[in-house]
C-alpha cells in the first residue's frame, strides 16, 4: 500500500532526526521518498538543498542537506545546522508500507 503525508517542518531541527512522519496505520515502511516546498528553500543565495529519508519501523525521518554553489572544488553535502527553523516549509512523504 502507498500512503502520502504532508506536514510543516519542525521549528527546532535536530541533525540526524529531521522532521518525523509516523505512519501509524502500518507496521513497517518499506521505502519512502520526500520533497519539500523548494520555492522557500531556494531563497538562500548560492546554496542548493536536498532532502533525504531515513526509515525506522513505521517512522520516516526527512533530513535536509545543503551545499554551496560557489568557491573551490570539493563542495560537500552537509546536513543543515541544529536548531534551524523549518516551520515555514512543507514536506511531503510518499511511503510504501505493509
Amino acid at each position: 500500500m502507498r500512503i502520502m503525508k504532508t506536514s510543516a517542518g519542525i521549528d527546532d531541527y535536530a541533525a540526524g532526526v529531521g522532521t518525523a512522519f509516523t505512519f501509524g496505520e502500518a507496521e513497517k515502511v518499506l521505502a519512502a521518498i520526500a520533497k519539500s516546498s523548494q520555492d522557500a528553500m531556494l531563497e538562500t543565495a548560492d546554496t542548493i538543498f536536498s532532502v533525504q529519508t531515513s526509515i525506522t519501523g513505521n517512522v520516516v525521518n526527512v533530513l535536509v542537506f545543503t551545499q554551496a554553489t560557489v568557491g573551490g572544488a570539493g563542495n560537500a553535502w552537509t546536513e543543515i545546522a541544529d536548531h534551524t527553523d523549518l516551520s515555514t516549509l512543507d514536506f511531503t512523504v510518499l511511503a510504501d508500507v505493509e
